[in-house]
């Protein structure tokens, strides 16, 4: 008896075609291209397959790659992302197949030509697999077409169905019409999507760029013209063009975050905002959340996905501060992202490629952090590439005055206050005392004198320098007890060492050199004179 064609249901095709062309969602239109080839007469399923890296696939972010993929990772295949009809055990163990395959959907694709057969049980060319055919003979399979999805010579994946008749030319003329349809709408669908991420990154910049206009800096710019100052910034200037690691070491309070402002405007990334965390002001059960993201579910609380800082600075330089605070498990995962520049979000399996520049600081000694077991040596090197001294306030003591004045106009305009200048015993004071706090602490105290001055010209006295009375305390006991005032440890140590070298006219190692008479290794010697800016020549 012959065969009587049978058209498909144009209607319904003309349809569905509006639905999927209006839509922005990425699944709904591949849902809707897969329903509408299953509902033909006859039809006993229909599968949209699209040609993507692992890394776009939903499934794939969700599930991890197949184990049985011919695809190496990263390299772009087709992708099963919507079926419909009835359900088989073909749907996920083929998931992923090369685009290379000699299965339908990779031939159409592969060729950017719809293909069709009367007899997929016997027709050798079509591709059907030994094992996937004693699946389809029991369903009566007949007919079968793949078309490659295209849109301006851009492969975007195939579409195919099976049904228990064959296909006629009109028909599968019609359905090559709906491809071409189908591949409007999901090429549209990405555009959206990739847009919408877009978005999403620009309204977290933005709000992270906003945080930071609120967030009071301190000081506009780098004040200061001692040598120690000059010393850092000729260093600054040498490795801001680069791409190299930098660490920065230094007291608090002594403008670690401006230096690695400096690092960042000079490099070739100035172009992106700076991306700073503070780890030491992390919560510790969130810390790799905040450096590297988490997706939604991951933990009691992730109720969406969170972009982290490492994603948040791509293409960009991240400040990390007091990195020395970070829990050796954290420090492992920091380590992969310097050595491979790569990490995944937590709760996710997907690794993330990233191009980050890190500018790491800390106030601690990190040698002594690794001597004593709570930070790895292997990342201590990682980040030691190009370290920078930072040098306290107490070291660049010409510095303070050009402080003053540069703090002096900028609380004139925050308090709406006629404050012209300070006065010139205010400003010995200033500068003869020893700033724990260093720049941070002299702001504080300006600030306050503001506050408090009744007239254009600024007074500074004992009690507005918290440690004033301490410190002399300290020193009237030290006196006491050894005959003299106690000092800063590091004052004392680099005393100690300048004594030394002057003794031994600046020979450093080797009998009767400065090392051999401290009793301690020549190359610890030098880790401590370079700590603390001491020069052979005293």
């Amino acid at each position: 008896m012959p065969h009587t064609p049978v058209r498909p249901h144009q209607d319904m095709l003309a349809r569905i075609t509006r639905e999927i062309t209006a839509t922005e969602d990425l699944q709904a239109v591949l849902s809707s291209v897969a329903t509408a080839l299953a509902t033909q007469p006859d039809m006993i399923f229909a599968r949209v397959w699209l040609y993507l890296s692992d890394d776009r696939c939903d499934w794939c972010r969700a599930h991890g790659r197949p184990a049985n993929a011919l695809v190496a990772p990263g390299v772009p295949g087709l992708h099963l992302c919507a079926s419909a009809g009835v359900v088989t055990a073909l749907d996920r163990p083929h998931h992923l197949v090369p685009l290379t395959a000699s299965s339908a959907p990779a031939i159409a694709a592969f060729t950017r030509r719809p293909i069709r057969t009367d007899d997929i049980l016997a027709d050798a060319s079509f591709g059907t697999a030994p094992a996937q055919m004693e699946m389809l003979r029991p369903l009566g399979a007949v007919g079968a077409a793949s078309y490659p999805l295209l849109f301006r010579g851009e492969l975007l994946g195939s579409m195919g169905m099976v049904a228990r008749r064959p296909l006629d030319d009109e028909e599968f003329q019609l359905m090559g019409i709906f491809a071409d349809q189908a591949a409007m709408a999901i090429k549209s669908a990405h555009l959206f999507r990739e847009l919408q991420r877009y978005r999403d990154r620009l309204e977290v910049e933005n709000a992270y760029l906003q945080e930071q206009i609120h967030e009071e800096r301190g000081w506009e710019g780098i004040i200061g013209d001692s040598p120690a100052l000059r010393t850092t910034l000729r260093r600054v200037q040498q490795v801001a063009p680069v791409e190299t690691t930098v660490l920065l070491t230094g007291e608090t309070g002594t403008g670690k975050e401006l230096i690695a402002r400096a690092i960042h405007e000079g490099s070739p990334r100035k172009g992106r905002p700076l991306i700073k965390v503070n780890c030491g002001a992390i919560p510790q059960g969130v810390v790799e959340s905040e450096l590297f993201g988490h997706e939604k579910g991951a933990f009691t609380g992730a109720l969406q996905r969170r972009i982290g800082r490492f994603e948040l600075a791509h293409t960009s330089s991240l400040f990390m501060d007091e990195v020395g605070e970070l829990p050796l498990d954290t420090q492992v995962k920091l380590l992969r992202v310097l050595q491979e520049q790569e990490f995944e979000r937590v709760g996710s399996t997907r690794p993330m490629k990233v191009d980050v520049r890190v500018v790491a600081a800390t106030n601690r000694d990190l040698e002594v952090e690794v001597s004593e077991g709570r930070f790895r040596p292997d990342l201590f090197y990682r980040l030691n590439v190009f370290p920078i001294r930072v040098p306290p306030l107490r070291e660049r003591p010409s510095d303070i005055p050009l402080l003053v004045q540069h703090f002096l106009a900028q609380f004139q305009r925050k308090l709406a206050k006629p404050l012209r200048r300070m006065s010139a015993d205010s400003l010995a004071r200033l500068q003869a005392y020893p700033w724990p706090g260093n720049i941070r602490e002299l702001q504080n105290v300006i600030e306050r004198a503001c506050v408090l001055a009744d007239s254009p010209v600024v007074q500074i006295d004992g009690a507005l320098l918290s440690v004033d009375r301490s410190s002399t305390a300290r020193e009237d006991a030290g006196a006491a007890l050894a005959g003299g005032p106690i000092v800063h440890l590091s004052e004392n140590e680099a005393s100690h060492i300048r004594r030394a070298l002057a003794a031994t006219k600046g020979k450093v190692h080797g009998p009767g050199g400065a090392a051999d008479l401290l009793g301690i290794n020549a190359n610890t010697l030098r880790s401590r004179m370079r700590k603390l800016g001491i020069g052979k020549q005293t």
